[in-house]
């Protein structure tokens, strides 16, 4: 993941930032993109 996150700030193109943000807001669907192509699967659990 840190990997793919360099590479992306380096090589992909980002939504426009400023200031501290989380990685989510400074590459957003460009890291994921990466990720899944990567093979690692991403699901969202609800607490009951």
């Amino acid at each position: 993941m840190l990997a793919h996150s360099a590479l992306c700030l380096a090589l992909d193109e980002l939504p426009p930032t400023s200031g501290q943000v989380t990685t989510a807001a400074a590459m957003g669907d460009a890291l994921l993109e990466r990720l899944r192509a990567a093979g690692l699967r991403f699901q969202v659990a609800f607490a009951r």
